[in-house]
């Protein structure tokens, strides 16, 4: 019954922001069902396309607290389905992730985290981890062989991520009912591509689920400049099969991007943005310490985004005009 009435809340909070964008509503009496929670922009890797690999300035650095987390959960968590507590870092460095872990779960909010997996991990660690109640863990890892791993995963190391995989799979394999999926997340990069089936046939062996994705270039600049720019920039980077870049062929819609109708992004700090793909603070709607998500989810930011977005004229600019200038996030 449980689930039945899950499943009936998530078709309903995913109906009712495209009925909302498709009347022209740019103040909205909902709050979003899918949140992401910057669990902190610090990380142990130095991937070249990531703006915290790249160790860029302009965000200030830290981990969310727990206390940060529980404030964001106790306003809005009724409204939640889904929070992916990750973003610009390395989630498995917050010592406070499975605290949040639980308290959402308790709430009946499923969490989702990303991690390159590249770390010394104990047994009780492991079981820690598969015994959370984590909806999804993605496990980045651009390479089937640790030559190719290691060109773009600079610091990492292949055979720990592979080992910790493989602990993963059996630990899940021996926890009674336990629903975590565990999935590999490979992009595909010129460097790479010749192993998509070698990675294929590795997660078979492993037992794990893969998810091969496109080529994104240079992550902290997406939407400040057209996705053709971009991959002129990193040419050096993009897959000579065209099926693994990143530039939309689908057919552009009224509406360029429902993302403010659907979603937000709370980062470490506690700034609120409009989507993951905005890096900096500098560009926030707000702050839940020092107001509101109510309050913030319509204020002049939020209603300016929204009306830029329909073509609706308003007089103030946010980072959603520029990318909207740009062609939105991948539109070519």
């Amino acid at each position: 019954m449980a689930r039945k009435k899950s499943a009936i809340k998530k078709v309903y909070s995913s109906a009712i922001p495209h009925i909302y964008a498709f009347l022209g509503k740019t103040s909205l009496p909902y709050y979003p069902s899918k949140i992401s929670i910057e669990s902190g922009n610090l990380c142990n890797l130095r991937c070249p396309l990531c703006p915290t690999g790249q160790q860029d300035k302009s965000a200030r650095k830290g981990f969310i607290s727990f206390d940060i987390f529980k404030k964001v959960v106790d306003e809005i968590g009724q409204h939640l389905t889904v929070i992916r507590l990750y973003n610009w870092g390395e989630p498995m460095l917050n010592k406070d992730l499975l605290s949040m872990t639980h308290y959402a779960k308790e709430r009946g909010i499923d969490i989702k985290i990303s991690t390159n997996l590249s770390m010394k991990m104990e047994e009780d660690q492991i079981e820690a981890l598969v015994k959370a109640g984590l909806e999804k863990i993605y496990i980045s890892c651009n390479g089937a062989s640790a030559e190719t791993y290691l060109k773009y995963h600079v610091g990492g190391d292949f055979d720990l991520v592979m080992d910790n995989m493989k602990r993963l799979v059996r630990k899940k394999r021996v926890i009674p009912g336990c629903h975590t999926n565990l999935i590999w997340l490979f992009h595909v990069f010129k460097h790479n591509e010749h192993e998509v089936t070698t990675a294929n046939d590795l997660a078979k062996k492993i037992g794990i689920k893969i998810k091969i994705s496109k080529m994104r270039p240079d992550m902290g600049k997406e939407v400040f400049e057209t996705t053709q720019r971009a991959l002129e920039r990193d040419l050096a980077w993009m897959p000579d099969n065209p099926e693994f870049t990143v530039v939309s062929t689908k057919r552009k819609q009224r509406i360029g991007c429902m993302l403010p109708w659907t979603e937000t992004m709370i980062n470490w700090d506690g700034s609120v943005l409009p989507c993951c793909a905005v890096y900096s603070e500098k560009y926030a709607f707000g702050n839940i310490l020092e107001n509101s998500f109510e309050q913030i989810w319509n204020n002049e930011m939020y209603v300016a985004a929204r009306k830029e977005i329909l073509g609706i004229k308003n007089d103030k600019q946010t980072i959603c005009h520029i990318c909207k200038n740009s062609g939105y996030l991948h539109g070519g």
